[in-house]
């Protein structure tokens, strides 16, 4: 929003109201919409789109994508893998397949982030444009599945599920927990007591919250910082797995291991003939390619989206993808089968045999202490961009009018760095003693204020920290088990059919014109990639509830996900798949009690609740035909039945510049305009007829000789005081006392209903 003066209106006919006219001039504009967002009318959210300066580019998203993906997965999913098939070729084969499966589900995705949602613009001929929306399946699922829904575009069921059990277990509890486990372990402190570690996992936890929600630009760093790092790591198991060939490394085989690993008469010798082995290895697999998707959730944060997006995502998977055959291969190049079989972790033995075999005497816990420190970085990074990513989708689940309070989970609120050194500039006890400091270029505020969802985060935090005490009475491993297994299980595999589901329904159903609206994508991919992500998320919903072989060599691995074997205390085989269930059905019964109770109001107020939506666009590139979202204005709003017979104007944007007259209205008709720009008009309204309900939520900057909505030289004409009813939500230098105007008294700044 462009800065402006503001300046004092008068009616013609009656004295204006004091005015502080030269305070008026000084404020800005961005600053009064920010102020009426957070002290306003409760029922309407807006929320803008970060500046460009803030926007997020190749390397940034990259970084969550990479960042998410190389977590603890890579280094406990062969074990698991090798442990069930019991050969090595088919250990690669189904490492080839969770490529397979990663490039289809990264189509799926980009599909859907680059078409969904949809905004018909006006000035392109209402033609209808992709605005892509942070959000991600919240979004794909409101536009997949419409019905059933209490309204157009209001509690629809599937994304309400969705959206109640993303807040359940859209978080990090689980890699909190593996965290601190390995933390303790790498710091050489066995057996930490069940308390220490919880304590150490809602630390983390917070620190990641407080993180972000102090600086956006810092967090998303910090997230690229830990890719880096994370890379580093592959490259170095690599490279030691070269060096181990090349004798580097006392009592090294050179490349004996490798070929006894991968010679063409060993590599399927001793193959499992159980589906059941082979069904949990896969599930592992798919557990360790997760979080390809994270940029779909902040997509509304990407600089040019249309176009970095979709290059970045490729670029990431497939570093990602390669390092992983190539870690696999490491593994096979060092560690023996019968090893990598019996002795538990392969990459504990990995480092064992190389690192460990340099000073065998000084410390056996070598390749243990090694193999902890890279899961613990590992396992905060994950923590660090899943806070980031997983915050803006419940800041766009607060805005569905699920929960209560959605105003506090859905804003965005300036807690960042930027305002605490405005701050210290204005506070002279701590500007004169470090004047020289503040004044740097790099600590000016204006680089550094950015709104962050912070609502959300503690939304976020509040249920990390429920499911980490929730599960105080299992152990900590367990517990890691549980949860990230049971978030698997949901999230990836339940919900992740749905879309694919999703899409192809949207291919198939010629009313939805999906090939008109997307017509760079080739019908034949999209179906062929669709499929196979359906095939590769059933897959583990249902074998789930498949009791395991109880020969199975899975049953002995410790650290198998869904079998889970601790200290020899076995969890029943099929906890993780019924844990799953009851979340998605508490999840629909939420979704029953939240139609139940906005029906019973319903019938009490007799009144209609919907959500209106009104997204400002702007094209990124300019010239392009590219629509970005700039502002969303979501209005939660109980409408009269009686109006509703009558006819109810969705909002829209209009535009009351000079030359612009306001369009009569009809008697009896209900017109609700958001963001209408009423900057420099001048005596352009034409008169309102009596029975009209106006909502207004626009911008009045510098409106001169302003005849209120609604009034006319008719005493009982238009909008009456104890008449009809009128808003003016964010009406900014409306001064008419009028006695018989709906303004009066009011003064800059208020906001209300008149």
């Amino acid at each position: 929003m462009d800065n402006a003066q503001l300046h004092s209106v008068d009616s013609a006919s009656s004295p204006a109201a004091p005015f502080d006219h030269a305070r008026s001039q000084q404020i800005d504009l961005h600053d009064v919409d920010s102020l009426f967002s957070e002290n306003g009318d409760p029922r309407r959210l807006v929320t803008w789109a970060p500046e460009p300066p803030f926007k997020l580019g190749y390397v940034a998203v990259m970084g969550l994508i990479i960042n998410r993906m190389i977590g603890t997965g890579i280094f406990q999913t062969p074990s698991r893998v090798i442990a069930n098939t019991q050969s090595t070729g088919s250990t690669l084969l189904l490492w080839l397949a969770g490529i397979v499966y990663a490039l289809s589900g990264m189509h799926v995705y980009i599909e859907y982030g680059l078409n969904v949602p949809r905004k018909r613009i006006e000035e392109r001929g209402n033609n209808e444009f992709a605005v892509p929306r942070s959000g991600g399946d919240l979004n794909y699922f409101k536009y997949t599945y419409r019905k059933p829904a209490h309204g157009p575009d209001t509690l629809p069921f599937v994304a309400s599920m969705f959206s109640i059990s993303f807040i359940i277990l859209g978080n990090m509890a689980g890699n909190a927990v593996v965290f601190a486990i390995r933390i303790f372990e790498a710091s050489g402190i066995e057996n930490p007591n069940n308390g220490s570690i919880r304590a150490v996992a809602i630390f983390v936890s917070l620190a990641a919250c407080f993180i972000h929600g102090f600086s956006r630009k810092g967090g998303i760093m910090l997230s690229t910082l830990f890719a880096m790092v994370k890379l580093c790591m592959m490259l170095f198991i690599i490279v030691t797995a070269i060096c181990y060939c090349a004798r580097a490394f006392p009592d090294s085989h050179g490349s004996q291991t490798l070929s006894e690993n991968l010679s063409p008469s060993h590599v399927f010798s001793g193959s499992s003939s159980g589906a059941n082995g082979y069904a949990q290895a896969f599930l592992s697999i798919i557990f360790a390619f997760g979080g390809f998707e994270q940029p779909n959730y902040v997509l509304g944060e990407i600089r040019n989206p249309h176009r970095t997006f979709p290059i970045a995502m490729v670029l990431a998977l497939s570093i990602v993808c390669i390092l992983y055959i190539a870690v696999n291969v490491s593994y096979m190049a060092v560690v023996p089968k019968e090893m990598q079989i019996h002795d538990g972790i392969v990459v504990e033995s990995f480092f064992d045999l190389t690192y460990g075999a340099i000073s065998p005497n000084a410390d056996s816990e070598t390749g243990r202490r090694v193999f902890s420190t890279f899961l613990a970085i590992s396992s905060l990074g994950n923590i660090i961009v899943m806070t980031y990513t997983a915050a803006r989708v419940k800041q766009e689940i607060g805005k569905e009018g699920l929960l209560p309070w959605p105003k506090f989970w859905a804003l965005d609120v300036d807690f960042s760095f930027g305002r605490m050194l405005r701050w210290a500039r204005r506070t002279p006890a701590i500007s004169r003693p470090f004047a020289g400091l503040l004044q740097l270029r790099c600590l000016a505020p204006e680089h550094h204020t950015e709104p962050t969802p912070v609502g959300a985060f503690v939304l976020h935090f509040l249920t990390c920290t429920i499911l980490i005490l929730a599960t105080y009475g299992a152990t900590p491993q367990h517990t890691y088990l549980i949860l990230t297994g049971t978030t698997a299980y949901v999230l990836n595999a339940c919900f992740g059919s749905l879309l694919a589901v999703g899409l192809l329904s949207l291919r198939f159903r010629k009313h939805r014109d999906w090939r008109r609206k997307t017509p760079n994508i080739k019908p034949w991919l999209s179906v062929c990639t669709s499929v196979i992500y359906l095939v590769g998320n059933l897959f583990p919903v249902v074998t789930s509830w498949v009791k395991p072989d109880g020969s199975s060599s899975s049953r002995d691995n410790p650290e198998d996900m869904l079998t889970p074997v601790i200290d020899s205390i076995s969890l029943p085989w099929f906890l993780v798949p019924t844990v799953g269930c009851a979340v998605i059905v508490l999840s629909a019964l939420w979704w029953v009690g939240a139609i139940f109770m906005v029906r019973r109001e319903e019938r009490r107020t007799h009144t209609t609740f919907s959500i209106f939506r009104d997204v400002r666009v702007v094209e990124d590139p300019r010239g392009s035909d590219k629509f970005v979202s700039k502002r969303e204005d979501v209005l939660l709003t109980w409408r009269g039945r009686e109006m509703e017979d009558i006819g109810v104007g969705r909002p829209t944007a209009i535009d009351f510049r000079p030359g612009h007259a306001f369009p009569p209205v009809p008697r009896g008709v209900v017109g609700e305009v958001n963001d209408g720009n009423f900057g420099g008009a001048s005596n352009q309204f034409a008169p309102i007829n009596p029975g009209l309900v106006g909502v207004f939520p626009g911008d009045f900057r510098g409106v001169n000789s302003w005849q209120s909505p609604g009034v006319t030289s008719a005493p009982n004409s238009g909008l009456r005081p104890g008449g009809d009813a009128g808003w003016l939500i964010g009406g900014v230098g409306v001064l008419s006392q009028q006695p018989s105007s709906t303004i009066y008294g009011r003064q800059m700044g208020d906001r209300g209903v008149f």
